[in-house]
């Protein structure tokens, strides 16, 4: 039973990518989001480019192609390019991650050397905007509130998110540009040891007297005082203060693509199953959730009645992000929970008005959907996970041995 609803779970989640397909690239839902998004058309890609018909593969580079073409003179990758009319919109701080990691994964799909020979130069230049937003030359990225994909919260500073999609971006952009630009792929890797290393110690709190802390703030100490330890990264931290919530979505990055040490990986899955953020639905994006009053708390929060408590990027369920969830356990060999949670996740794709509906976001208490349908990155990530748990495999995501 269970594998013939698999099948119908896949079938449907095709379909949508089927409705999704546009001239200028993959739309990140024709009933709700009629453009191209950087982070949404790549993160469809990992799971719509397992089977690579021809008409996806004219749809994957179409897309890449539109937001090279938008890239701005300073290395900028537009955030999403209007289908109607190429409008392009920018202020994002993980499109430029994205967008290589995307170029990587089309690059060893296809292996199009002429394509990535003549995006040799985008790459690069994505990859040096990135390292242009390390304020401090701490080695990690820094941006405001409101710029990555969780974009009604008041992340700021180094933020976990955007980082770890930059961490993995150096080294697939490195491996992409090591056949035509030798010198820029050797020292890309030599920029993702710094990388990696500020990153282990910025976002997971050190036990007191382990480290030296040379920040103006010294927010290590006051972390490693306030803290003493959590069992995963923080979600963002500052000059002088920094957030402790649980960001569900940047600590599966980190085990996917292996930032996270093997010790780190469980602690994070073993939060999850015990805060019950994998249910009603795989999973929900963000623990505990933001009271009004609380610090964390904005306004903005409250717009299109949409950022409240156990909503959109406030404890809301996000079905891609569940595929993310259901990969991170493949990685870390917990096959079996892999395997339920892959069936809940088909179920919240069959919810809606309409059956297979393929939301955005579910209510985090409730598991209703309340997001707009077809999304093309819920279907996507559905058919990435149930790849990883038939083979084991984390294409696009999974850091090379």
């Amino acid at each position: 039973m269970s594998q013939v609803f698999l099948e119908t779970a896949a079938h449907a989640a095709k379909h949508i990518i089927q409705r999704n397909i546009t001239p200028r690239g993959m739309a990140a839902s024709v009933d709700g989001y009629p453009q191209v998004w950087a982070r949404d058309s790549m993160i469809t890609f990992l799971g719509a480019g397992l089977n690579l018909s021809e008409e996806v593969r004219l749809c994957f580079r179409a897309s890449l192609d539109q937001l090279a073409l938008h890239q701005d003179r300073f290395g900028q990758i537009p955030y999403s390019v209007w289908v109607k009319d190429g409008r392009v919109q920018y202020r994002s701080s993980d499109a430029n991650p994205w967008f290589v990691i995307g170029a990587a994964h089309y690059v060893t799909l296809t292996q199009d050397q002429d394509w990535a020979r003549e995006h040799a130069h985008a790459v690069r230049r994505a990859l040096d905007w990135c390292e242009a937003q390390d304020l401090s030359h701490s080695g990690l990225m820094e941006s405001g509130e409101c710029a990555d994909w969780a974009d009604l919260l008041s992340n700021r500073g180094n933020v976990l998110f955007p980082n770890a999609l930059y961490a993995h971006a150096l080294r697939v952009g490195a491996d992409l540009l090591e056949p035509h630009c030798p010198e820029d792929a050797a020292r890309l890797r030599q920029r993702r040891e710094v990388v990696y290393a500020a990153f282990q110690k910025t976002f997971w709190v050190q036990p007191a007297g382990t480290f030296t802390d040379t920040t103006h703030g010294q927010i290590h100490t006051l972390m490693s005082a306030h803290l003493r330890r959590r069992p995963y990264f923080l979600p963002w931290v500052g000059l002088y203060e920094y957030g402790e919530r649980f960001d569900t979505t940047g600590n599966l990055v980190t085990i996917v693509t292996g930032l996270a040490t093997l010790e780190q990986g469980n602690e994070i899955l073993n939060y999850i199953h015990q805060t019950g953020l994998n249910r009603p639905y795989p999973v929900q994006v963000l623990h505990p959730a933001i009271q009004p009053g609380e610090t964390d708390w904005r306004d903005y929060h409250k717009m299109y009645n949409c950022n409240l408590p156990h909503q959109y990027h406030n404890g809301g369920i996000w079905p891609w992000v569940g595929g993310l969830y259901i990969a991170a356990l493949v990685k870390m060999n917990r096959v079996e929970e892999a395997q339920r949670e892959l069936l809940l996740l088909a179920k919240a794709l069959q919810l809606g008005e309409t059956e297979w509906e393929s939301n955005e976001w579910l209510h985090g208490q409730s598991g209703q959907p309340m997001g707009v349908k077809s999304q093309a990155w819920s279907a996507g990530m559905f058919l990435y996970a149930l790849h990883a748990v038939k083979t084991g495999e984390l294409p696009g995501l999974t850091a090379p041995a």
